[in-house]
C-alpha cells in the first residue's frame, strides 16, 4: 500500500497483519481530540484493513482480481447497486465479467469512546462506545439490501471493529461491545438467496488492542453467537469459557470463515461428519465442474 514520507515521497507497504494497519493508519488521536482527526484516522484505518482482508482472501488462491490490491489501487471500488444500477464505494470486492458481484466484505470501525462537554464545567467528558452505533447499522442495512437486490447470489459479510476496551465499561449494564451484539445480530443470518436482502451472510466484530500486543492483535466474535454481559471473550489462544461467551477468531480463522461461506452459496463446499469443524485450513473455494456437471446431468 502506498504510504507518503515525511519528505513527501511514497513507499510501498504490503500489508500482511492487523498490527501492520494499525501502523499504517497513524497518527491515532486522542478520545478526546478534534472530530475531523478521528473521522481521517478511521478512514485510514478501513482502508488499510481493506487492503489486509483483500490480500488474505488473494492468497487463498481463489478470488484473483479482488479488491483493493496490495498497493491501495482499487480502494472503494464501485459495484453497481438497486435497480437504478447506482453505483455504490465498497471496501473488499470480488466481482466477474461473467457474473458480476460474487462477494462483498463491508469494514465499519468505531475507534474512539463517545466524548461530550459538560455544560457546567465546559470540559470534555468521555463516555462509552456506543455513539453513531445504529446509525452504522441503518447504512449496512442499505448497503446489504442495494446489492443483494441486484445481486441475491453473492455473499456479503460484515466486519465491525471495536477497541476491546469496549468490553470493560457498563458497569452494572451490558458493555458497550454487548450492546454493538444486540445491534448488530438482526443484521446477520442471510442464509439463502431468497432470504430478506436487507441481512449479511455473516456479520463479525474485530476486537482489538489499538497499543501493544502481536501482529494480529484483533480477535473477531461472530454476532450469532452468546456475548459477555461485560467482559471480555476468550481469545483465539484461550480455553473456552462458556461464561465468558463463544472463543473469538484470529484473523485467518475469520478469513477461513468468509472463504467457507462463499464455498457453501456456490456449491463448492460441504462439511463431512467427521470433519472437526474448528480444524483444517481453509476449504479449496476453486469451481469444480466435474461435480456441477455430474450434477446437472442427474436431475435429467
Amino acid at each position: 500500500m502506498v504510504k507518503k514520507t515525511k519528505r513527501g515521497t511514497t513507499q510501498t507497504n504490503v500489508i500482511s497483519g492487523f498490527r501492520e494497519a494499525l501502523e499504517h493508519a497513524e497518527p491515532r488521536p486522542p478520545d478526546d481530540g478534534k472530530q475531523q482527526e478521528k473521522k481521517n484516522y478511521a478512514e485510514r484505518l478501513s482502508n488499510a484493513i481493506a487492503v489486509l482482508i483483500a490480500g488474505k482472501l488473494r492468497a487463498t488462491g481463489s478470488f484473483q482480481g479482488i479488491l483493493p490490491l496490495s498497493d491501495g489501487s482499487g480502494r472503494e471500488s464501485g459495484s453497481a447497486g438497486g435497480a437504478s444500477k447506482k453505483r455504490k464505494k465498497t471496501d473488499v470486492r470480488f466481482a466477474t465479467s461473467d457474473t458480476g458481484l460474487e462477494l462483498l466484505v463491508s469494514i465499519k470501525t468505531l475507534n474512539f469512546r463517545d466524548a461530550k462537554t459538560d455544560k457546567t464545567t465546559g470540559k470534555i467528558v468521555l463516555g462509552r462506545y456506543t455513539k453513531n452505533m445504529v446509525r452504522n447499522d441503518h447504512e449496512l442495512r442499505a448497503e446489504a439490501m442495494d446489492h443483494h437486490e441486484r445481486f441475491p447470489y453473492a455473499v456479503l459479510v460484515a466486519l465491525f471493529f471495536l477497541p476491546i476496551e469496549a468490553c470493560d465499561d457498563g458497569a452494572g449494564d451490558k458493555s458497550s461491545f454487548a450492546h454493538a451484539v444486540m445491534t448488530f445480530r438482526p443484521r446477520t443470518g442471510r442464509v439463502e438467496p431468497s432470504d430478506p436482502p436487507a441481512k449479511f451472510e455473516r456479520f463479525f466484530i474485530g476486537l482489538y488492542l489499538s497499543e501493544g500486543g502481536e501482529e494480529d492483535a484483533v480477535g473477531f466474535f461472530d454476532v450469532s453467537a452468546p456475548p459477555p454481559r461485560r467482559g471480555r471473550p476468550p481469545g483465539p489462544g484461550d480455553p473456552p469459557d462458556p461464561s465468558r461467551g463463544g472463543r473469538l477468531l484470529s484473523l485467518d480463522e475469520v478469513v477461513a470463515e468468509i472463504v467457507r461461506q462463499y464455498g457453501i452459496r456456490n456449491r463448492t463446499y460441504v462439511r463431512w461428519a467427521d470433519e472437526s469443524p474448528e480444524a483444517g485450513p481453509p476449504p479449496d473455494v476453486a469451481p469444480r465442474l466435474d461435480v456441477i456437471e455430474e450434477e446437472d446431468g442427474n436431475d435429467e
